[in-house]
């Protein structure tokens, strides 16, 4: 097996997971498909597709794709596919009590996504987005409740999922959460998380990062055929700064013939402290590419080259390390 694709341990939990993981954000995502059922096959086949190549982690939200994307990972996951998985969902983002950080919400989302998805219980019960912290920590809160539902097994590790850099720190440092996420700022754009992940693994937390090719803009195809596919799928819109030195990294990879997709995937599977990270495929073909540029050979002259070449690239806009709330400035 390619070392980058060996099992790790997240955090102090006993975890294993793959250190590449499904997010369901975009899963069935596809602007060609819009039949509703067509696209229930193709969440469910490109699921399966990880499933089979050895991926094991599963991250979905009872908000993501206008709430279908719990249902249909519970679909992708009958007939003995559950026992491969890590399972993870999230409270705070169900529509029906969205960014209620009590305890009697959190517990209610869960109990909601065990029925929705078909389990007994979640590997990695994650509070996603909060406005502040203090009512996740407070008595009667969220956190609370998890704790509760991890003693009663229906829950086996808790996280904080947010790009708020102070929240996540404050999270490390409570000793009360297993996992963290942190999305959008490891990457090839900007790496300002890195702080978070050394505090994390030296608080025995694991790091689940999210979103490798940020959106789509590094997966190796011109950055404006990305903007043009989120506005045609009803995705959020990416910041002009973060296209602009996308771009400008994409244009440097094709003068040198390389490989982009695996220069920006390679690069998050090396950080060894990082558990997982997350990708997020719209359809089975986007998972094997993936999976493609994780085991192709990258020299170590152009490890070397990108490693010059990233300083001279257009600033990337601001992530976590600026955020107001859970999320960073819009420009």
């Amino acid at each position: 097996m390619n070392e980058l694709l060996r099992k790790r341990t997240l955090g102090r939990t006993s975890i294993r997971v793959s250190p590449i993981g499904i997010g369901t954000g975009s899963l069935g995502a596809d602007p060609a498909v819009t039949d509703p059922e067509a696209i229930d096959e193709l969440a469910v086949a490109t699921l399966r597709t990880a499933l089979r190549a050895g991926l094991n982690y599963i991250d979905t939200a009872p908000g993501y794709r206008g709430g279908d994307s719990d249902r249909r990972v519970g679909m992708a996951l009958r007939e003995g596919w559950r026992d491969r998985v890590v399972l993870a969902t999230k409270v705070g983002s169900h529509p029906a009590h969205l960014g209620d950080m009590t305890g009697d919400a959190a517990t209610w989302v869960i109990e909601q996504s065990l029925e929705v998805i078909g389990t007994g219980f979640i590997d990695v019960a994650l509070v996603h987005d909060p406005a502040t912290m203090d009512p996740v920590l407070e008595a009667g809160g969220a956190v609370a409740a998890l704790e509760r539902l991890k003693e009663e097994g229906k829950v086996r590790a808790i996280g904080l999922g947010v790009q708020n850099h102070e929240y996540l720190r404050i999270a490390i440092e409570s000793g009360r959460f297993d996992v963290i996420q942190t999305p959008y700022d490891y990457n090839l754009l900007r790496t300002t998380a890195e702080h978070l992940i050394g505090l994390a693994a030296e608080r025995g937390l694991g790091v689940v990062n999210a979103s490798p090719f940020l959106a789509g803009l590094l997966s190796g195809v011109d950055p404006d055929g990305i903007v043009a596919i989120r506005a045609a799928t009803g995705m959020w819109k990416l910041r002009d700064r973060d296209v602009a030195r996308a771009r400008r990294i994409w244009e440097w990879a094709g003068g040198r013939n390389a490989d982009l997709r695996a220069l920006a995937m390679q690069f998050c599977l090396r950080e060894q402290r990082i558990a997982t990270t997350l990708i997020g495929p719209r359809r089975p073909s986007d998972v094997e590419e993936d999976l493609a540029a994780a085991t192709q050979p990258v020299p170590d002259e152009e490890w070397n080259a990108l490693a010059e070449a990233l300083p001279t690239f257009p600033a990337s806009a601001p992530g976590g390390e600026a955020a107001v709330g859970p999320y960073p400035p819009s420009s």
